[in-house]
């Protein structure tokens, strides 16, 4: 269910439970009244029969009516996202460490106006705002969009779901969060004895020895680890609203992949690197499919539209991927 309808029956319930907390104290009022202005009891039974009455009647209907109020009265303050500059397009980058996601975002925005970037940093995020100007017709943004991309620190989704920031997501309850680019691999990320990255070089004879195909399996089990049904209905039910409307998959470092099979070293019964990738991939991409489907995210399927191979390095395979990203700002 929608976190916006899931806010409207809070309140209504809220309405509904004072109601009743008005009837009764006016039930109550009324039987004090009576008790007291009748000759039949004395003052001393009428405050035991009043006692008896009341208390379990109280018990049962004020503590759930008090917590109900609580969050009624909450609703009815000032909300903290009334300071959030909504006319930002935010968008989140999710992945396991080592897919390439700082780089992707480097390459994927920077390549339009790199001297017009702003970089902020908490623990568990480094945020970064990004000043757009878009020459497409097929994306009407006016003269020009801000984007604020979210690329979280470290290797634990709950960074994202537990410690995540109002001050980029918004308050819960009131995401303001707009896109969500899940990033995957088919290379992991290696280091060499002084524990600095391989280059392409040393990582390609890595994968030449031994089993080249066992490695692959097991980097796309790693993701699958990390995105699954579980970790993809946490990450929704914590940062989906109604302004939650792109949704990208995106499978990195194709170059290395495809100068594998180029060579000779690696053979797929599939016609291109994106059919084999995506074959790898399907299981996880179905489970997206279904939590997009399940949040009434119309934006995401399985097809060319959704889902790219890339690499994150290349400005020419990233520029479409932003195009199709903002159309849903329009």
């Amino acid at each position: 269910m929608k976190v916006e309808n899931n806010m409207n029956n809070r309140a209504f319930r809220a309405i509904f439970f004072l109601i009743i907390l008005i009837i009764y104290l006016i039930c109550a009022v009324y039987l004090i009244l009576w008790i007291f202005s009748s000759p039949i009891l004395s003052q001393e039974a009428a405050v035991a029969v009043i006692l008896f009455i009341l208390t379990p009647v109280g018990a049962l209907l004020f503590k759930p009516i008090r917590k109900r109020l609580e969050v009624w009265i909450e609703d009815l303050l000032p909300s903290e996202d009334k300071d959030i500059d909504k006319s930002i397009y935010r968008i989140l980058i999710f992945g396991r460490h080592g897919s390439g996601k700082t780089t992707f975002l480097e390459t994927a925005f920077t390549w339009i106006n790199p001297a017009d970037s702003q970089r902020k940093s908490t623990p568990d995020f480094n945020y970064y705002r990004f000043r757009l100007q878009l020459q497409r017709k097929e994306v009407k943004l006016g003269e020009y969009t801000k984007v604020e991309v979210a690329d979280y620190k470290g290797q634990k989704p709950s960074q994202v779901i537990i410690n995540n920031s109002a001050d980029f997501f918004g308050p819960k309850g009131s995401r303001v969060l707009n896109a969500i680019i899940f990033i995957v691999d088919l290379v992991p990320r290696k280091v060499d004895e002084h524990g600095n990255p391989l280059n392409d070089e040393s990582l390609l004879e890595w994968l030449k020895n031994g089993n080249m195909l066992d490695k692959i399996k097991e980097r796309v089990e790693e993701h699958n680890q990390y995105i699954n049904q579980v970790s993809l209905e946490l990450l929704f039910s914590s940062l989906h609203s109604q302004n939650l409307k792109s949704i990208i998959f995106v499978i990195n470092k194709k170059d290395l992949i495809e100068k594998l099979i180029n060579d000779g070293y690696l053979t797929t019964n599939f016609s291109d690197f994106k059919e084999y990738a995506k074959h790898l991939f399907n299981p996880m991409i179905q489970n997206i499919n279904k939590a997009c489907t399940q949040n009434e995210i119309e934006d995401f399927s399985n097809n060319d539209s959704s889902v790219f191979t890339v690499s994150a390095r290349s400005n020419d395979e990233l520029r479409p991927l932003i195009v199709r990203l903002l159309k849903t700002r329009s």
